[in-house]
């Protein structure tokens, strides 16, 4: 807060300073016989002031005398204009300079009419001022003034008035008796300027809703967007949060943006009109909150592509467009602070101990493996086995027992925590500024500056969630023979009485603490009337921390005591994302026809980091007598004789197989354990297109070619640490996969989860007393010191060219189209060098070594060039109608994770996730129809129908090999992409209208309204695998299923109040999305599907002053609880008549106030 003051008290003195100079400014020039343009340039360059003109008025200007010193601004015109034809208006820091009308000297005999008017811009609605206002055919011209309002006499028959400005398309309006009082909106020139530049932009500033909803009118293809206006209103911080008030959009995990209920793959992030880097190694869809909302001017949703954007675009591009190079200088500083309702002020969330990010989240970092770890692998290739009986050796040497104290720190180097724990909440907050301005370098050469940066900070809590699996089966499988109750069928459970009962029960408690900051740099330089380039850089970094602990047990356990189960998850990560990007136009020749040149060049590169990754499942049984367990003697690396000890509980940490995977066809599947993974992938786009304007026709038309190169390179690091007491885990350098003597580290600790990792199990545990001859120190529990099989780099590469043709017809028929030809390159290869294996799960060579043996470790897909095409047809009933149809091809690309043969247990989807090197491109074609009509600037109806057809589509399947009833420890799923052979369809309607209030009610003035609304269907036939799994318990299941994640409908409104003469400007949103399958279970159960919820949202701005705003908002009003079910589609949730919640929680309130500061 110091700060913050400091910088406003700076501000507004940097602010008194410019002004008091501005108004105290004298001008002294000297010039004999100088042109016009020469004198006005100097008297604009002394004062400060900004010049409009037409160029045409000073043709015949005589050359100009002046002699002045100190004079202030009128005096210096007034010499500079002295016998000439020239007069001047001065208006809020302007200079508006027309031509003298010519006095007739004949007095006219006609009745004269009065017109007025105000002439405000068509593509944000403020008013113009400055445009010159002239009777056709004479030299009878006004200006406006800066409300934009003119008036001007005309003939009382009636005339042409013709509206002109600097940068604008001229305007020509009939006005007479009956239209004396008119409103013109005038349009950005979409032409290049030649002779004077006048902004320096790259592109258009298309920043408001007017703005955007002007370029989609005059677009070729079906788009919609949502403005830097709206994303304010909304008060959206990240990109998906504004992507959620956008029709046909839905968001998942408020990370993964679906549009018409087709996501991953299927969409494609671009920032600047190329493509973004993934820094998920588990989803192929571009994790989009990462990129601050507020560093953007537009949000596009391309729904529609031409043969000039990428053909993997199956569903839509998401286009992000930086804030561009304003026209005059602004800086603007926003600050905000608030809370989630969950948590209150000062109130807790859950965490865990060392899990402090650091202000700019680095200090995540600090947890990646040590060198010293990572090194051990290479010094003793032969894996712990070589450091045991180094352990047991080192009491007769003191250089091995100095290797061993070393080995020893660094296994007692890590965090000694498994549990979370509670922690005080900060206060949610939220940091901006932006600074843009352009400036005259080298005479007429134009340099536009643009930087912005972005931070926001904020927890969320999760308290008493509900978390639940529901299943025929009872009874309790652990993987260890100690905690084992042999499964059934409860015999509330028939077949004309199809229940399930709950198997897991849980309460959550999840802490979430999210930290994003993000910088955005942008030079444009016009260096000549027709040449252009530009450079930006995007840089977001962001730091998560996720808490999350389940307490419950099994409900029906069958056992004689207790069965309870508690699961931790601790898991931290760290996400950059930078981008670079120079952008070229040139212009060839002048005038309407010539050939334009432009292209793009860029580089981003993304990573996400999560080290140390804490799983573990803890199972407790308490018999109602107590029990006992056994307890060996250990020996020299073997399991002696031993002995049998009371216990009040036993503990197991719960593992169990993969059926029919891998070479011997059963494979681990442990959910504990210490995770460190790390993925990195650079982006390399280069693209280029050749635009040809040609007539035709009498009309302008247009020719385009042009290619794309996109290369991704990625490389994916993992090792994975057992923890003691796994089934799976060694003891004291004994495999024992029965899970007897494994748990007994859990034994020695009383199921505390923190001790078992502490140095009182991790490490070295010397004996007591002196060594003897014979004796030897213990290893205790060593952590596997190689890397999973799961590495692996890869690349994926594809080449694109393209030819296409913008035809208008007539003047109302528009048909752009043409054909893409793209390639495909996807390789990997899995670094299968000294890798961890465990040995209890595979048999061992002669030697008592193992080797990894993949089946294939490389994998290769490509694909040669192959055609997509593409036609968009627009027909234009009038200025603001449009009728539009098209036909696309397009297509959708396997992922490097889901080519490469590699597998890994995932423990959030509790399965076995593995690559399929046999996958195919998924191909898709779609059909489009829009009518949208713009009544007025910033309104919009518009009706849409979509259909698409999906082949070889990418899905990702469950499949499960289960011994059923006979199962004696738990069994997971394989979860895997194939290409399903069955052909899917998806088909749906889209209404939208945004309307002002006050044009159909004048009390309703300045509340404007909008709604969107998404209708969808889709249907794809169930495999036979999956078919086969839900008719093993119920046998009306239907055999087709909606598409992975698609919304059935999707709902957005909102209600704005904006009262320009108050400074208030109020937002409702109301967002609602229909059910979607996210889970598939292979199990008999039914699959999982998402509740419809809805979200209210409220956003205030209350200006205090020119330059001071106060703002707020509160989210989630309604705070609804957000479930997940087991269901059949379209059944509103329930099974057979039941609601079974596999997961229900409240997200909380959030709250959040402050200040926006805009200096000039």
């Amino acid at each position: 807060m110091r700060v913050m003051k400091i910088t406003m008290v700076l501000m507004t003195c940097l602010l008194v300073q410019l002004s008091a100079s501005t108004y105290a400014q004298r001008i002294t020039i000297s010039k004999q016989n100088s042109s016009i343009y020469a004198v006005l340039e100097e008297i604009r360059k002394q004062s400060n002031y900004d010049f409009f003109y037409n160029l045409d008025i000073f043709k015949d200007a005589k050359p100009v005398d002046i002699h002045v010193k100190n004079a202030n601004l009128d005096q210096v015109l007034n010499a500079c204009f002295a016998n000439q034809p020239y007069t001047y208006v001065i208006e809020a820091g302007s200079v508006i300079i027309t031509k003298k009308a010519k006095v007739d000297s004949k007095p006219s005999l006609q009745q004269q009419l009065q017109i007025t008017g105000r002439v405000v811009s068509a593509a944000d609605g403020r008013a113009l001022l400055g445009v010159s206002v002239r009777i056709k055919g004479s030299n009878t011209v006004t200006v406006t003034n800066p409300n934009g309002q003119f008036t001007i006499t005309v003939p009382a028959s009636g005339t042409t008035l013709t509206f002109t400005s600097l940068g604008l398309d001229p305007q020509e309006v009939r006005v007479g008796p009956n239209n004396k009082n008119i409103t013109v909106r005038m349009y950005e020139t979409t032409a290049q300027l030649e002779e004077v530049a006048v902004t320096v932009q790259a592109r258009r500033r298309t920043n408001t809703e007017i703005a955007v909803l002007e370029e989609r009118k005059n677009a070729s293809i079906v788009q919609d967007a949502i403005s830097a206006q709206m994303i304010e209103r909304t008060g959206s911080i990240t990109t998906t949060q504004a992507l959620q008030r956008v029709a046909g959009v839905t968001v998942t995990d408020d990370k993964y943006v679906a549009v018409r209920g087709m996501g991953d793959r299927s969409v494609i992030g671009q920032l600047n009109g190329v493509r973004l880097s993934s820094s998920d190694p588990d989803r192929s869809a571009i994790p989009l909150d990462l990129v601050p909302a507020s560093l953007l001017d537009n949000i596009t949703i391309y729904k529609t592509v031409t043969p000039d954007k990428p053909a993997d675009a199956a569903s839509g591009i998401v286009e992000l467009k930086t804030k561009s190079v304003p026209d005059k200088m602004t800086f603007e500083v926003i600050a905000q602070t608030g809370f989630n309702s969950n948590i209150g002020i000062g109130g807790n969330y859950n965490s865990f101990w060392n899990s402090d990010m650091g202000v700019l989240g680095t200090k995540i970092n600090n947890k990646n493996l040590s060198q010293d770890f990572l090194n051990l692998s290479q010094q003793y290739p032969g894996g712990l086995g070589t450091i045991q009986n180094m352990i047991a050796q080192s009491g007769y040497n003191a250089d091995v027992r100095q290797e061993v104290s070393r080995i020893n720190g660094i296994m007692q180097g890590f965090d000694p925590v498994l549990t979370t724990q509670g922690q005080q909440a900060p206060l949610n907050q939220l940091y901006s500024a932006t600074f843009g301005n352009s400036y005259d370098v080298f005479d007429k050469h134009k340099l536009g500056v643009i930087l912005g940066g972005n931070y926001y900070r904020r927890t969320s809590n999760i308290y008493d969630g509900d978390l639940a699996q529901y299943s025929i089966y009872q009874g309790v499988v652990t993987g260890n023979p100690y905690i084992y109750s042999q499964r059934n069928i409860p015999n509330f459970t028939t077949t004309n009485n199809i229940v399930m009962g709950p198997y897991q029960t849980y309460r959550e408690h999840t802490g979430v603490e999210t930290l994003n900051y993000g910088v955005l740099g942008g030079l444009t330089y016009r260096f000549d009337p027709r040449h252009e380039i530009s450079f930006q850089y995007m840089g977001s970094w962001g730091g998560e921390n996720r808490a999350t602990n389940l307490r419950g047990g099994y409900y029906y356990a069958g056992l004689p005591g207790e069965v309870n189960s508690t699961t931790y998850s601790l898991k931290q990560t760290y996400r950059t994302l930078n981008t670079f990007n120079l952008q070229g136009e040139h212009k060839f020749l002048r005038g309407a026809y010539s050939p334009r040149l432009s292209y793009n060049l860029a580089t981003s590169t993304s990573e996400q980091n999560d080290p140390d990754y804490r799983f573990a499942n803890l199972v407790d049984y308490a018999p109602r007598y107590g029990g006992v367990y056994y307890r060996p003697v250990l020996g020299e690396g073997a399991i002696g004789d031993g002995e049998y000890v009371y216990t009040d509980r036993y503990y197991a940490l719960t593992s169990g197989y993969v059926n029919g995977f891998g070479p011997y066809g059963i494979m681990q599947a442990d959910p504990n354990g210490r995770r460190w993974r790390n993925l990195e992938e650079v982006n390399y786009n280069y693209k280029a297109d050749l635009a040809v304007p040609f007539p035709f026709l009498g009309i302008k038309q247009e020719l385009k070619v042009g290619f794309n190169y996109l290369s991704r390179e990625r490389e994916f690091g993992e090792n994975v640490l057992f923890l003691p007491g796994s089934n799976f885990s060694n003891y004291a350098g004994s495999y024992d996969h029965t899970g007897i003597t494994s748990a007994l580290p859990l034994y020695d600790v009383s199921g505390n989860l923190d001790r078992l990792v502490s140095n009182e199990v991790v490490g070295l545990q010397l004996p007591s007393g002196a060594v003897g001859e014979g004796d030897f120190p213990v290893g205790g529990f060593l952590y596997n010191i190689q890397k999973s099989p799961n590495n692996y780099r890869g690349f994926f590469e594809t080449n694109a060219f393209y030819g296409m043709l913008d035809l208008k017809l007539t003047e109302e028929f528009r048909i752009a189209g043409g054909v893409r030809f793209e390639n495909t390159n996807i390789q990997s290869a899995v670094d299968t060098a000294n890798v961890f294996l465990d040995p209890s799960l595979e048999a061992a060579n002669a030697d008592g070594t193992v080797n990894l043996n993949p089946q294939n470790p490389n994998s290769a897909y490509k694909q040669g060039y192959k055609p997509f095409y593409s036609v968009n047809a627009t027909y234009t009933l009038n200025d603001n109608m449009n009728f539009r149809a098209a036909f696309n091809t397009t297509l959708a690309r396997p992922e490097l994770r889901e080519l490469t043969n590699v597998y890994e247990f995932d423990a959030f989807q509790m399965g076995l996730v593995v690559g399929n090197p046999n996958l195919v491109n998924q191909s898709t074609k779609n059909l489009d129809f829009r009518w949208e009509w713009f009544p007025n600037p910033g309104e919009v109806i518009a009706v849409s129908a979509f259909g698409k057809e999906i082949n070889n589509q990418l899905v990702k399947v469950f499949s499960l090999e289960t011994e059923g009833l006979a199962a004696t420890f738990p069994e997971f799923p394989v979860i895997r992409f194939e290409n399903d052979p069955n052909t899917g369809r998806v088909w749906g309607l889209e209404f939208e209208v945004v309307k002002d209030l006050g044009t159909i009610w004048d009390p309703a003035q300045g509340f404007f309204i909008g709604s969107n609304l998404l209708l969808a269907q889709s249907e794809v036939k169930k495999t036979p695998e999956r078919l086969a799994a839900n008719w093993s318990i119920d046998r009306n299941a239907p055999e087709n299923s909606p598409l992975f994640e698609q919304a059935p409908y999707s709902i957005n409104a909102w209600l704005n109040y904006d009262n320009k003469k108050w400074g208030t400007d109020l937002t409702a949103t109301f967002n609602i999305v229909g059910e979607r399958l996210v889970q598939i279970n292979m199990t008999g159960e039914p699959d999982l599907y998402t509740r419809p919820f809805a979200m209210l949202d409220l956003v205030f701005t209350q200006r205090i002053n020119n330059r001071i705003q106060f703002k707020g908002y509160a989210k989630n009003i309604l705070n609804p609880d957000i479930k997940t079910v087991y269901a059949n589609p379209k059944t509103q949730g329930r099974w057979y008549g039941n609601e079974y919640i596999n997961r229900s929680y409240k997200r909380g309130a959030e709250v959040m106030l402050g200040f926006s500061y805009n200096l000039f």
